[in-house]
């Protein structure tokens, strides 16, 4: 995880190699969904988001 893409250039990359964007989680979303009720230290990490692609 050390490169960075704005959301329209990743997307543009993963179609340019036959991929479609299935779902993208931004670090709220994360939050919500994976961290919400824990009752330790742990979180989603700010600057992350996890996109799961398809092919077309």
């Amino acid at each position: 995880m050390k490169s960075c893409f704005p959301y329209s250039e990743i997307k543009g990359i993963l179609e340019k190699s036959g991929l479609l964007i299935y779902e993208h989680l931004s670090p709220s979303k994360i939050q919500n969904l994976y961290f919400e009720n824990r009752k330790d230290y742990l979180s989603a990490f700010e600057t992350i988001h996890y996109v799961h692609a398809v092919k077309k």
